[in-house]
């Protein structure tokens, strides 16, 4: 059986990952029954279809494509596999992100968790570098406070952006990027994470002095006042503490006066009820003694109607005595 031809359809045989790559595997002559192709990659079988004369094997591209790629085809009812085809080499370029760094002369800078901090007038750099994958390249450091990027070309896999004046138009955030051309293709990386610089002022130590001592000089007199009011206004409240204290001590008598005069005439109000109430006592004695006497007249008077009575009776009945024995 003879080979079949292997096409790529892709107008490149240098990829990257995420793109599509595209194969026809065709028959040397056109057949109307049905044929199994194959596809490998540097020896190794991908994948399978069954079509008629030819059939296109498409492919997302990862990293693992990279390789040979070969075909052949069988048919069903002879059991026999045609020689592999011709082969084609495919590249997938997949670039790693770069690394960004921060340089500067000692004394004059420092890092901070948000990043490094430069002195104003003093030069610094940073550094864009990747791992060693393609030769040449280039790379583009990027600023967030401008539309300008500045491109270096990459020696031994990094570059070095110079900066030998530090102002404030260079503080913001830095990202580095990296681009190579392979097979007349420009692959471009994935940015850096940002790095943020930060541009301060210095202050040279006699500058601070001399801040120092002249906020000393506004600072001393104001204090001194400060404490002269708050000691006028101790002596004041004194001043106004001992007037009270003598005020008090005149009204304390005149009020002691006049409670006494109030608790005389409560005493006295004590006394004339007291006597209210002995009068009463002895009203309620002679009315107790005139009511006992009242009771022993009744008494006596209720004697006197019995006597009477029975003084009656004992004549009644003499006087019956005497009819019976004037009748015998």
């Amino acid at each position: 059986m003879q080979s079949p031809t292997l096409t790529r359809i892709s107008p490149n045989s240098v990829v990257s990952p995420g793109e599509v790559l595209q194969f026809t595997c065709t028959t040397p002559s056109p057949t109307c029954i049905s044929v199994d192709f194959s596809l490998y990659k540097t020896g190794t079988l991908i994948k399978n279809q069954t079509a008629e004369t030819t059939t296109t094997f498409t492919l997302t591209v990862d990293e693992s494509h990279q390789g040979q790629y070969t075909c052949d085809y069988s048919y069903r009812e002879s059991n026999s596999t045609s020689s592999r085809s011709n082969s084609i080499t495919i590249t997938v370029v997949n670039l790693q992100r770069p690394k960004i760094s921060f340089s500067a002369a000692d004394g004059w800078s420092h890092y901070r968790p948000e990043g490094p901090e430069m002195i104003k007038g003093y030069g610094f750099s940073i550094i864009c570098s990747t791992e060693p994958q393609y030769q040449g390249g280039f790379f583009h450091l990027g600023f967030s406070g401008s539309n300008i990027t500045r491109t270096q070309s990459a020696v031994n896999h990094s570059a070095v952006f110079l900066f030998p004046e530090a102002d404030f138009d260079h503080q913001g955030n830095y990202r580095c990027t990296y681009e190579v051309n392979v097979s007349s293709r420009t692959f471009t990386s994935t940015p850096t994470e940002p790095l943020f610089v930060t541009v301060k002022v210095y202050l040279p130590p006699y500058i601070g002095i001399g801040v120092t001592a002249g906020l000393l000089l506004i600072l001393v007199p104001v204090i001194i006042c400060f404490m002269k009011k708050q000691k006028r206004r101790k002596f004041q409240r004194d001043k106004n503490n001992d007037s009270q204290c003598a005020k008090n001590t005149y009204e304390f008598p005149q009020a002691e006066i006049e409670t006494d005069g109030e608790d005389v005439y409560e005493n006295a109000e004590t006394i004339f009820c007291q006597k209210d109430d002995s009068e009463n006592l002895d009203n309620d004695y002679i009315n107790f003694e005139a009511d006992e006497e009242r009771s022993d007249a009744n008494v006596v008077y209720i004697n006197v109607d019995a006597v009477e009575q029975r003084r009656k009776m004992d004549n009644d009945y003499e006087d019956a005595e005497i009819y019976a024995n004037c009748v015998e």
